[in-house]
C-alpha cells in the first residue's frame, strides 16, 4: 500500500485548496478513516490533517444558541458546562460513545461526515435542529442537518468544502428530550437500531408544540420520522397517541438483513424504541416546565 502524503495546513484557504486536489482525503480524529485505510475500503493520495486550523474546536455560545467546532472531540461534549446546561441529552449519548480513548480522539463533525446510518451524535443533533456551516472557495453556507446525510457514508458536502462547526438553537421551555439504542452492549459497539426524540409542549402543559423523532441504523441515512412526528403536534400527548407515533415511526424505518440483526426485528425494536424515548422526552419536559 503506497503511503499517502501529508499535508497540515494552518489556514483554511489552505486546507481548501489542499482538499481540491485529486485524491485529497480529510482527516480529524481519523478513528474511522484509518480502519477503512486499512481495509482498503478508502485510498488516499494525500491526508488533509485539519487539527491546526483555528476555530476548528470549541463550544461557545451565540446569540441564537450553541456553536461547536467540528474538530471538538467527543470527549469535549462532557466537560462542557454549556453542554450539560443546554444540551443535557448530548451528554447521555456522548457518554456511551465508544470507549474513553476513542472520545478523546473521534470528533463531532467527523462522526457526522462518516454518515454511517448507526452514527451515534446524529439522532440528538437532529431532534435538537441542529444547522451544519460549511465553508469553501465559494465561501460558506449552512443548511439543516436532516439535508446533509444523502447515503451511506455519504454527505452533501462537495470535493473542497469542509465542514466547520455545528450550529444548536438556543433551548425553549417546556421542551425535553431523550434518546435509547439497542446493541449487543450500551457503550463500544454500533446500535442494532437507536431512537432520540425531542418533545415542546404549549402552555398547558399537555399538548404538543413540536415534536422531533430520529431514528438510526434502520435506514441508509439517520432520518427523521416526519409521518409519525405530524401524528402527535397540535395534540394532547396521550399514553394511546404516543403508542400510535411509535407504530408509525416504526413504519417508517427502512431496516435491512445483516449478520447483527433482522429487518423485522429493527423495525420491531423501532416502536418499542420510540415509545419510551417519547415517553421519557415528555416527562422532562413537564418537569422543566415544574422547575421554571
Amino acid at each position: 500500500m503506497l503511503r499517502p502524503d501529508i499535508v497540515e495546513p494552518s489556514t483554511i484557504k489552505d486546507a481548501l485548496q489542499a482538499l481540491s486536489r485529486p485524491g485529497a482525503v480529510p482527516l480529524a480524529g481519523a478513528t474511522d478513516l484509518i480502519p477503512a485505510i486499512r481495509k482498503g475500503e478508502i485510498k488516499p493520495r494525500i491526508l488533509v490533517n485539519l487539527k491546526l486550523l483555528p476555530d476548528a474546536s470549541g463550544i461557545g455560545r451565540t446569540r441564537s444558541g450553541i456553536r461547536i467546532g467540528a474538530l471538538t472531540p467527543v470527549a469535549d461534549l462532557l466537560e462542557s458546562e454549556i453542554i450539560a446546561k443546554d444540551c443535557p441529552l448530548l451528554v447521555e449519548v456522548a457518554r456511551d460513545f465508544g470507549a474513553p480513548q476513542i472520545r478523546s480522539l473521534a470528533t463531532v463533525g467527523g462522526n457526522l461526515c462518516n454518515a454511517a446510518p448507526s452514527a451515534d451524535l446524529a439522532l440528538p443533533l437532529l431532534v435538537l435542529d441542529a444547522r451544519v456551516q460549511v465553508r469553501s472557495a465559494r465561501g460558506p453556507r449552512q443548511f439543516d442537518l436532516c439535508d446533509f446525510f444523502r447515503g451511506v457514508n455519504k454527505t452533501i458536502l462537495r470535493r473542497g468544502e469542509i465542514l466547520t462547526a455545528i450550529l444548536i438553537p438556543r433551548s425553549r421551555v417546556r421542551t425535553g428530550a431523550a434518546h435509547a439504542k439497542l446493541g449487543v452492549r450500551q457503550a463500544m459497539d454500533l446500535a442494532f437500531a437507536a431512537v432520540a426524540a425531542a418533545i415542546r409542549l404549549r402552555a398547558d402543559g399537555r399538548t404538543c408544540d413540536q415534536v422531533r423523532i430520529a431514528l438510526g441504523a434502520v435506514a441508509p441515512i439517520p432520518m427523521r420520522a416526519r409521518k409519525a412526528e405530524a401524528l402527535l403536534e397540535g395534540h394532547p400527548l396521550t399514553t394511546d397517541l404516543i403508542r400510535a407515533a411509535a407504530d408509525a415511526a416504526a413504519a417508517e424505518a427502512r431496516p435491512i438483513t445483516d449478520l447483527r440483526a433482522s429487518a423485522e426485528y429493527r423495525r420491531d425494536m423501532v416502536g418499542t424504541l420510540a415509545r419510551r424515548v417519547l415517553q421519557q422526552a415528555l416527562r422532562r419536559a413537564k418537569q422543566k416546565e415544574r422547575a421554571k
